[in-house]
């Protein structure tokens, strides 16, 4: 029997994302993954600023920029009758190449959504997210990633995970010991199910066709201009069209109407329909899927983990899907180092469903709400291109209510602005609460909050100052110098990993409002205060210890 601290099962973005971040930090990790190559049907489009950020340590960032569309093309969307039809709304934000145009020629602002993160949404199809992650995570001495491989069964005691995995070319079997196993398995999750866990929230919202084509003159065939995303309105062809490149590769994802069998759509036809043109177009792959606003009961059962698409499924309205199942990873990654390597007990593996359940209700919610706008305005025919005033009055009644509807692109506000209130492993100062906007970001260092950015120098943000361990963030310019060995000495007594770092920069301490600032391993502000202040109950929160006693009472008083 084989035994190794951690089982990952599954090896799509968010499976891929767990072994990048647990072997990235040295613990010894088998991944399965039925599929041997990634699958090359593109499905999230655009990988959010915050996603982002973890990818810029692991260094898979620099190969996703110009993966997808060039960094120079127009960051355009246009919501249209079809594509054959009338603009009722277009939507212009920052190209990459424009953002660092922009960067580099304004003063630097944090209330400026240029400033708010190294990044705005970089779109690239999931299949390149995959490759580069798992081409990093190949390169992993700690991570034996086994592809053509998928989980059988299993079943957890007190002490560990019992798993039997099967090579799928011959169905040669090997029997597992984990002490953790992680679900990374997708909406029809193998693991979920066997732990018996209810998913809660909207099931069925609406069922797609997935057509994934090639079409060389697309761009020729309409009158609108370049867009990284077209939404057809009209109800014969509602849904989104997604340009993967620089117009040749697309994804048009339509609406099936109520009792359509996916197989009985003309994948070819759906195009030509939309176009009102017949380009050539080579179908390259047709898949149907579902999509939902649900999200798991439970993370956590034992010591068996979900992450990802087994612990929410979404619609794909605000790209927060992927994105979302990322920061699981990212989140649960260091605390089960941190409890593998003993400088954290475990019960702060339970602060991972604490923290993760909310965000989680939180993006469905959100994703299922511009969902429900954008399908609204879905719902007419033929009159929508009517070149009658009975027919103008209608577009402009729908780009009314379109203005409205551009968070589902423009969603810094939920990419950066999540929080983990009554966070058990947070040390709150007792600041307000910022708004929770869905399109807006209100930087904040506010301990349950992302730790903002903001660049230090043109090339080095913040964040890049961020050690893998907890970061102790000194903006006193040095005369808190003397305070720091009490902070260290506690943390090497834990056996923590903890760097302190000196921030000389006037702005940043602005920013973060405080002497000392605290951040944890993902980047998140655990606390923040002044110079005088005991290390120890600090670092005995964040490393989830008063947890650990707090559950012992409770065990003691039942």
């Amino acid at each position: 029997m084989t035994e190794v601290p951690v089982l990952v099962v599954g090896g799509a973005s968010v499976g891929l994302s767990m072994a990048a971040e647990l072997g990235s930090r040295g613990v010894r990790t088998i991944l399965v993954e039925q599929r041997e190559q990634v699958n090359q049907h593109p499905r999230a489009n655009a990988v959010g600023n915050r996603t982002m950020e973890y990818f810029r340590r692991w260094g898979v960032d620099k190969k996703l920029v110009n993966k997808g569309v060039p960094a120079d093309y127009p960051a355009d969307y246009y919501w249209v009758s079809s594509m054959h039809g009338k603009c009722l709304h277009q939507l212009s934000l920052l190209s990459y190449a424009e953002l660092e145009k922009a960067r580099n020629s304004a003063q630097a602002d944090p209330l400026k959504e240029m400033f708010w993160s190294p990044y705005l949404k970089t779109i690239v199809g999931q299949q390149h997210v995959e490759q580069s992650l798992k081409d990093y995570v190949l390169g992993l001495e700690s991570v034996d990633a086994r592809f053509g491989w998928r989980l059988v069964d299993f079943e957890q005691d007190e002490n560990g995970v019992y798993a039997t995995i099967e090579r799928c070319e011959d169905g040669h079997r090997k029997q597992l010991r984990c002490e953790y196993m992680v679900g990374c398995d997708g909406g029809q999750s193998a693991v979920r199910t066997q732990l018996d866990i209810n998913m809660s929230g909207r099931s069925g919202i609406a069922r797609f066709i997935s057509i994934y084509f090639r079409s060389p003159e697309f761009m020729q065939c309409h009158s609108f201009g370049h867009g990284n995303i077209y939404f057809p309105l009209r109800k014969e062809y509602r849904g989104f069209l997604l340009n993967w490149d620089g117009g040749t590769h697309w994804t048009y994802h339509l609406v099936l109407p109520e009792g359509t069998d996916w197989k009985e759509v003309d994948a070819q036809e759906a195009v030509w329909r939309l176009l009102g043109k017949k380009p050539e177009v080579e179908v390259i792959d047709v898949q149907p899927w579902t999509a939902h606003a649900l999200v798991a009961d439970q993370y956590k059962q034992g010591r068996v983990f979900l992450a990802g698409d087994a612990a929410h499924k979404f619609t794909p309205t605000g790209g927060l899907g992927m994105n979302t199942g990322v920061g699981d990873a990212v989140e649960l990654g260091w605390r089960l180092e941190a409890v593998i390597n003993k400088w954290a007990p475990a019960e702060i593996l339970d602060s991972y469903h604490q923290e993760r359940h909310p965000v989680g209700v939180r993006n469905t919610v959100e994703a299922a709400d511009n969902f429900d706008q954008l399908f609204s305005v879905m719902q007419n025919g033929e009159e929508l291109d009517r070149d009658d005033a009975e027919g103008q009055a209608l577009r402009d009644r729908l780009s009314a209510s379109l203005q409205q509807q551009e968070k589902i692109l423009a969603s810094s506000g939920v990419l950066l602005g999540y929080r983990y209130n009554d966070s058990p492993i947070c040390v709150p100062d007792g600041s307000a609460e910022p708004a929770d906007d869905p399109r807006r970001y209100f930087p904040t260092a506010r301990p349950g909050h992302r730790a903002p950015h903001i660049w230090l120098t043109p090339s080095c943000s913040i964040l890049d100052k961020l050690s893998a361990g907890f970061t102790l963030l000194d903006f006193t310019g040095g005369s808190s110098f003397q305070h720091h060995a009490a902070w260290a000495d506690y943390a090497a007594g834990l056996g923590m990993p903890l760097e302190v770092v000196s921030i000389d920069h006037a702005e940043a301490k602005a920013l973060y409002e405080a002497d000392l600032v605290l951040v944890r391993p993902d980047m998140m502000v655990a606390w923040r205060g002044e110079v005088n202040q005991a290390p120890q109950p600090i670092l005995d929160t964040v490393t989830g210890r008063r947890m650990a006693k707090a559950q012992d009472r409770a065990r003691s008083v039942a």
